[in-house]
């Protein structure tokens, strides 16, 4: 090769060079321009941001399966919906259902109720597909009239979805055409209803598996679907009804990384269509989501709660799914710091499962206790599940403000929750840490943390004082025993039965009162010792922890 060769190659490799490098600056500064949002996504981004900021004391989730019949939007209106006026209910979340099933709005995507799948002889399956039937020939349906209702009342409406509905493993009627002609897309088999017990997270099998790309793309475009027919405020992607997304929940395991990245592919999808539609059609579209109770926990069934928060995903979150409501205070103050660290809002929830289902905490004592202690905790507000108020209740104008819950008597507690009995399906969304029952053998002893929400002392109703009572209830106690409890740390009182022990082991009662200055806003540690000469076996048991705030 001559020199002059050499140089003349050299000279065509540097303008090779300078060439591709000239393309690939352009394609950087065609992505880095791809990436910068246009003025018009920026301002709705604002007003976005803005709009999440928004008061929302309680946000009232209504399943939109309504089981009495209506034939008008009148009618509708008046089963649960004109209830909430006038209360602190500032959102209804309007559910319409789940799984690709809709029972309360007419898709244009996904299946309504009746329309392909008609096996079922219930009158109330009946009356949902009359009462929808009589509203489309008006031109309307649930969804619709829920959204009109409450803009002429000031409050505002989300489109209520649940991600992923499994009750169709029982109830063919709700199962769609679309399941049944894609069997690989679900958990299971319809053999394994008979074959499981209703806590083994096996029996619940139609449940749709989320690591199909269909599945995903299917649920994109049913909210597609609804965001661009309805003038709804936002939608609410409920992961707790039911919190179950890919198969290793089956067995107890946690999702793979994979998994767990599609599923945020997914609600980045959400996302991007709810701003370009917002931008459509000038106002904002907001995106709230219902999730388990930890990070960890959400990560295990794939849901990274923590990089839509960071990526502005997700608006406003909804922690818990209740299960044991009455003392997550502790969890529920970590969720909110997590959510208000990314600008986004957080709610708790407390509903009509919970608090009934939890040995009997129903009275009004037992919500205003369990509120009390979600306003201390920081949350912005509450959301209620399971709750539905066919007559005017109370509950909706005292619950939304520690104002309004200020003086009244309240029921604090620790939630009995054996998770050994729980139906399958809510297993995997379970966050209950420091729960009843607490086994005292063989020590004797256990340290219960029990959340109070105020100081009881200083919100005392003007004339009246405040009084403590604590109630605790253990078995396998005989007579001879002695239960002593420790406050916070001072000095040990002796907590004496509710009527005589006897010889044989027994579940008992004991009460002791309590000095309200010793009681502490927040966590308040209470020591339950056995006092008794014999050996304490894994029966002794402490399954009930109550404080009983009065003002007489």
């Amino acid at each position: 090769m001559s020199e002059k060769t050499g140089e003349r190659e050299m000279v065509v490799d540097s303008l090779r060079y300078v060439l591709v490098l000239a393309v690939a600056l352009m394609a950087v500064a065609q992505w880095a321009a791809a990436q910068e949002p246009s003025p018009e996504e920026a301002a709705m981004v604002r007003a976005r941001r803005q709009a999440t900021q928004r008061p929302r004391r309680i946000m009232y989730n209504d399943d939109g399966c309504h089981t009495r019949p209506y034939s008008t939007p009148d009618e509708l209106i008046s089963l649960r919906l004109r209830q909430v006026v006038g209360t602190q209910v500032d959102t209804i979340c309007y559910c319409t259902g789940g799984g690709g099933l809709f029972w309360g709005h007419i898709p244009e995507v996904g299946e309504l109720i009746g329309e392909s799948v008609t096996d079922s002889d219930a009158q109330y399956v009946k009356d949902i597909c009359n009462s929808l039937g009589a509203l489309r020939e008006l031109g309307t349906d649930p969804l619709a009239v829920a959204v009109q209702f409450g803009h002429d009342n000031g409050i505002e409406v989300f489109w209520s979805y649940r991600m992923n509905n499994i009750e169709d493993s029982f109830a063919p009627w709700s199962r769609t055409q679309w399941k049944r002609e894609h069997p690989e897309y679900l958990f299971g088999e319809l053999e394994d209803w008979e074959k499981y017990e209703y806590t083994d997270p096996r029996k619940w099998w139609a449940g749709l598996s989320f690591e199909h790309a269909e599945v995903r793309d299917y649920i994109v475009r049913i909210f597609e679907d609804v965001c661009l027919r309805y003038d709804i405020d936002g939608v609410d992607m409920d992961f707790f009804r039911h919190p179950r997304f890919f198969r290793p929940t089956t067995d107890g395991l946690p999702v793979s990384d994979e998994d767990i990245a599609a599923m945020t592919d997914m609600v980045r999808k959400v996302r991007g269509l709810t701003e370009r539609i917002a931008i459509e059609r000038g106002r904002p579209l907001l995106i709230a989501c219902r999730v388990p109770l930890s990070v960890e926990r959400c990560l295990a069934i794939g849901l990274d709660i923590e990089m839509w928060l960071k990526d502005d995903l997700v608006d406003i979150v909804t922690f818990g799914g209740d299960l044991g409501p009455m003392a997550m205070a502790p969890q529920l103050r970590t969720m909110v710091e997590l959510a208000h660290r990314c600008g986004a809002r957080a709610h708790a929830n407390l509903g009509g499962s919970g608090m009934q289902k939890a040995q009997g905490y129903v009275a009004h004592e037992a919500w205003w206790a369990a509120a009390m202690n979600i306003w201390h905790a920081g949350a912005d507000g509450i959301y209620t599940f399971n709750l539905f108020p066919t007559e005017p209740d109370v509950r909706y104008s005292r619950m939304g403000s520690p104002e309004t819950l200020r003086g009244l008597d309240k029921l604090y507690a620790i939630d009995p929750v054996e998770p050994k009995n729980l139906w399958g399906f809510n297993r995997s969304g379970l966050v209950i840490p420091d729960r009843l029952p607490m086994v005292l053998g063989p020590s004797g002893r256990v340290t219960a943390v029990l959340p109070v929400g105020e100081d009881v002392v200083d919100n005392a109703p003007e004339g009246k004082t405040p009084h403590a009572l604590l109630r605790l209830r253990l078995a396998g106690l005989v007579v001879g025993d002695h239960v002593v409890v420790r406050l916070n740390g001072h000095a040990p009182l002796i907590a004496p039965p509710t009527a005589p022990l006897t010889a044989t082991p027994a579940t008992s009662w004991f009460e002791v009162a309590l000095e309200p200055t010793l009681i502490k806003p927040g966590d308040n540690r209470i020591c339950v010792d056995l006092a008794t000469k014999r050996p304490v076996d894994l029966s002794v048991l402490l399954d009930r922890l109550e404080l009983a705030v009065t003002y007489q």
